[in-house]
């Protein structure tokens, strides 16, 4: 078989793969404004593969792989200028307004002005919650005022779990610690507000991935995605296959949703679709039910 032979079978496969590609909701996506652009990441991921150029050409190759990749909906986290400058240039529909918030103060923000937002749909999903690198837990008493207007308007929360920036506490993060990702620690949540729709960012990451699959089991009303684990290095790959094959065989794959957290990497997201599918322990229903199924119902979404 001659070399462009090849080639032209890849590019087929590559072809009829994105044409066969079912919908897809991304519960985990960042924006950014220039101001504060990269502050907070490293400017390699872990494959030396350097981040967007700007804010701007970060949202527009993300944008371009959510066309792409048939991605129809995208909760996307960040300074709430930034959400809204996303959400104004998105002519398809796809963004759902969410906030990265570390401390309950963040953007001058008290539970008056959280409720205005909320009742104004300029925050549609509560989080990323990133309670840990503020030194909190999402239990903490500075917290319940937001989760009971969450629970008031029927509003998702979004809590991030698992470990966090490698050697963030030594510079933009101090007050982190990785204790605090433990989704044990938000169990109090859970029974305080019953009704409330809340999903674990990262399943618990590589550290507790287990511990978020018990909490399911313990409490039907709790969803997770898998986020970053897909793509951000080989370690987090085999423990999300571990947590996969775990979830599938309790049977609480129908609570488990997709995400990217790309951050500055919009490549990522095509990084791990590949990855999510070319799990072969998953039957195609698994992954459309991982891609979109699962969210949807989660969301509310009409069919």
């Amino acid at each position: 078989m001659t070399k462009n032979i090849i080639i032209l079978l890849v590019l087929l496969q590559n072809f009829l793969f994105a044409q066969a590609q079912t919908k897809i909701i991304d519960m985990h996506i960042h924006s950014y404004s220039q101001s504060g652009f990269g502050a907070q990441e490293q400017p390699f991921d872990y494959y030396g593969k350097k981040g967007a150029a700007s804010a701007e050409l970060h949202r527009v190759e993300t944008f371009a792989a959510f066309k792409k990749w048939n991605i129809v909906k995208a909760m996307v986290s960040g300074d709430p200028q930034s959400v809204e400058e996303w959400a104004a240039k998105d002519s398809n529909n796809r963004v759902i307004r969410g906030i990265l918030i570390f401390s309950p103060d963040d953007y001058g923000l008290d539970n008056v002005k959280f409720e205005q937002m909320v009742k104004d749909k300029k925050i549609e999903i509560f989080g990323e919650v990133g309670a840990l690198y503020g030194g909190t837990t999402l239990s903490d008493s500075i917290w319940q005022p937001y989760l009971r207007i969450c629970e008031k308007y029927d509003t998702p929360v979004a809590v991030h779990t698992g470990g966090g920036d490698p050697g963030g506490t030594y510079t933009w993060s101090p007050k982190a610690r990785l204790k605090n990702g433990d989704p044990y620690l938000i169990e109090d949540v859970l029974v305080r507000y019953p009704k409330l729709r809340i999903y674990l960012m990262h399943n618990g990451g590589e550290e507790w991935h287990e511990h978020a699959l018990r909490l399911m089991a313990y409490y039907p009303q709790l969803y997770t995605d898998i986020a970053v684990e897909l793509w951000v290095e080989p370690n987090s790959q085999r423990t999300v296959t571990e947590f996969l094959k775990n979830a599938k065989h309790a049977g609480y794959l129908d609570r488990v949703m997709y995400g990217t957290d790309q951050m500055l990497w919009p490549y990522a997201i095509e990084k791990s679709i590949k990855f999510l599918n070319s799990l072969t322990f998953l039957s195609k229903k698994d992954k459309e039910d991982i891609f979109y199924n699962n969210a949807a119902k989660f969301l509310n979404l009409k069919k």
